[in-house]
C-alpha cells in the first residue's frame, strides 16, 4: 500500500516538473525571439555589428546602409524621390542623389519617309503622343508613373533590388555617379512595310485558322503575325504586382490602302527582326525609291 502511494507521488511530481520544464522553455523561446528581434531592429546601433550593403557595386552611392522602405502602389517617381531621401540622410548628403531620373520622351524617328507617306506618319506619331500621355496618366510599365510594390531592403544594393530586376519595365544603368533610371523604350521608328500579294493571302489564311489579334485591321494583324512587331501591346497596373495587356493598335500602325503600304511604330530592334522574318517568308517588298537623306526624327515634342 505504501509502497504503490510513493510511486504515485513520484509520478505526480515528475509530471510538475515536466511541467515546469516545460513552462521554462517556452518563457525562455519567447524571451529570445523578443530579445532577437530587438536586436535586429537596433542592429546598427552597436559598433560592434558590422555593416554594409549586400551585393554592393563599387560605387559610392551603393554603400550606404538605409532604412527598410515599405510601398504600395507608389508610383516609381516618388520611390526615387524617398530612396534619394533616405541615401542623403545615411551619408551626412555626401550623396544627395543616388537615382538619377531622366522622364526624356520616347524619341521618333522617321525611316524611309518621302514626300507622298510623310502626312500619314505625321498623324501617326501625333496620336502616339496622344497616347503616350494617357498612358503616363494611367501607371503604363515603361513610363515613372507606373507603381511600385514592395519592401527595399536597406541593407540590400539598389542595384540588386531595383536595377537587376528592371523594375517598373523602365531601364536602368548602374554608373560611377549614381543608378540611372529613364523611360523605355529611348527610341522608335516609323516604317513603311510595303505589302506583297501573298500578304494578303496569308491573311486570308489566318483568319480561316481563328489566328488573328482581335481589334487589329485584318492585313496589320497578318503584318503582325508574320514579322513578331509587339509594340501593339503596353502593360498596365491591375492591383499591387498585377498587371494587365492593353492591346494599342491604331496608335502603332496605319494601313494606307491607296499607296499599299502600313506604317508601323517599333523600336530598331524590332524592325530589324521583322526585315529578316520577311526576306525569309519572301515577303519583303523594297520601296520602288530609295529616298536618302529622307530619315528625319519627328518634330512634335514628346510628354
Amino acid at each position: 500500500m505504501w509502497s504503490v502511494s510513493r510511486i504515485g507521488l513520484k509520478s505526480a511530481v515528475s509530471v510538475q516538473m515536466k511541467r515546469k520544464t516545460f513552462v521554462w522553455l517556452a518563457v525562455t523561446a519567447l524571451i529570445l525571439a523578443g530579445v532577437s528581434a530587438w536586436f535586429w531592429t537596433h542592429r546598427n546601433r552597436w559598433p560592434f555589428v558590422p555593416r554594409g550593403v549586400v551585393h554592393q557595386l563599387p560605387y559610392k552611392w551603393d554603400s550606404y546602409v538605409r532604412p527598410d522602405l515599405q510601398f504600395t502602389m507608389e508610383p516609381m517617381s516618388n520611390v526615387i524621390g524617398k530612396v534619394n531621401a533616405a541615401i542623403r540622410d545615411a551619408s551626412n548628403n555626401a550623396v544627395p542623389e543616388a537615382i538619377k531620373l531622366d522622364a526624356t520622351p520616347t524619341r521618333v524617328v522617321k525611316v524611309g519617309s518621302n514626300p507622298l507617306i510623310d502626312q500619314y506618319m505625321d498623324e501617326l506619331i501625333a496620336e502616339f503622343r496622344e497616347h503616350e500621355t494617357e498612358m503616363i496618366r494611367r501607371g503604363a510599365e515603361g513610363f515613372e508613373s507606373t507603381p511600385f510594390t514592395g519592401t527595399l531592403d536597406g541593407h540590400h544594393s539598389l542595384w540588386c533590388m531595383l536595377g537587376m530586376r528592371g523594375a517598373g519595365g523602365l531601364d536602368w544603368e548602374a554608373k560611377e555617379d549614381a543608378l540611372h533610371v529613364s523611360r523605355w523604350p529611348h527610341v522608335m521608328e516609323c516604317r513603311p512595310y510595303y505589302i506583297a500579294d501573298d500578304l494578303f493571302v496569308r491573311m486570308k489564311q489566318q483568319r480561316s485558322d481563328n489566328r488573328y489579334k482581335v481589334g487589329a485591321e485584318p492585313i496589320v494583324s497578318a503584318l503582325i503575325e508574320e514579322t513578331g512587331i509587339h509594340s501593339w501591346s503596353v502593360m498596365l497596373p491591375d492591383g499591387p504586382n498585377r498587371g494587365k495587356s492593353e492591346s494599342r493598335f491604331d496608335k502603332v500602325f496605319r494601313y494606307v490602302p491607296d499607296l499599299n503600304f502600313i506604317l508601323a511604330l517599333a523600336t530598331p530592334e524590332e524592325h530589324a527582326e521583322a526585315k529578316r522574318r520577311l526576306n525569309e517568308s519572301g515577303l519583303w517588298v523594297a520601296p520602288e525609291e530609295t529616298q536618302e537623306g529622307l530619315n528625319k526624327p519627328d518634330a512634335g515634342e514628346g510628354t
